[in-house]
């Protein structure tokens, strides 16, 4: 399909103006994007295609609350992804970006050791998952639009309607809670713990601007 080059301002005006192949298109444009930032979170295809329909769904019936962050309805519609995943009770729900990946064997290894790594793994990521759960909603909604989906602090504050000074106090607040929680966390593999949880594993660390 050849891309659409009118912007998502003019494309949403037509669609809220009655011109239902304008939604479409904006459907077509962010779906894929939407789709991904859902499984991330609930790592099943079915119940990532029902966040999909759920959030094109609200943006409809909001159409008129919608914002655009220079230009784009994106920012929006991730802020609305992350509300519908928060209020999911789905057992399958995970903050799958922010765990740490396993690195690729050069060599053939012991299969214990496979085994144990593994194991280590899964705990760092009961305790990561369970860490970033006690954090309150609004936190939680920062730092995973911040540090997950790397969008500007700006844009973040503009589509959540707030101050960037919140924004920054409230990332640096939460970055700090994670970082003295997990701190004690190793990598699998790792002799000894680091003294704070690296940016692979949690992405504490990732630059929150452009």
């Amino acid at each position: 399909m050849v891309d659409d080059a009118r912007s998502d301002a003019v494309l949403w005006l037509e669609a809220t103006s009655g011109t239902a192949a304008s939604f479409g298109v904006v459907y077509d444009r962010y779906r894929a994007r939407i789709f991904r930032k859902a499984y991330s979170r609930v790592r099943d295809r079915t119940d990532a295609e029902d966040i999909v329909a759920v959030v094109f769904l609200e943006a409809w019936r909001r159409r008129g609350d919608v914002r655009f962050v220079d230009g784009s309805l994106l920012p929006w519609l991730l802020v609305v992804t992350t509300n519908v995943s928060l209020n999911s009770e789905r057992s399958g729900r995970r903050y799958r970006r922010l765990l740490a990946k396993l690195p690729a064997a050069e060599h053939a290894v012991d299969p214990s050791t496979e085994v144990g790594d593994r194991l280590d793994s899964e705990r760092m990521s009961q305790q990561i998952t369970a860490a970033l759960q006690r954090l309150g909603a609004s936190d939680r909604r920062i730092v995973d639009l911040c540090l997950v989906d790397q969008l500007p602090m700006a844009a973040v504050a503009s589509v959540l309607d707030l101050p960037v000074g919140t924004v920054k106090s409230r990332l640096s607040r939460a970055r700090a809670k994670l970082q003295a929680e997990l701190g004690s966390l190793r990598e699998p593999g790792e002799s000894r713990a680091p003294a704070t949880p690296t940016a692979a594993s949690t992405g504490l660390d990732t630059e929150v601007t452009r």
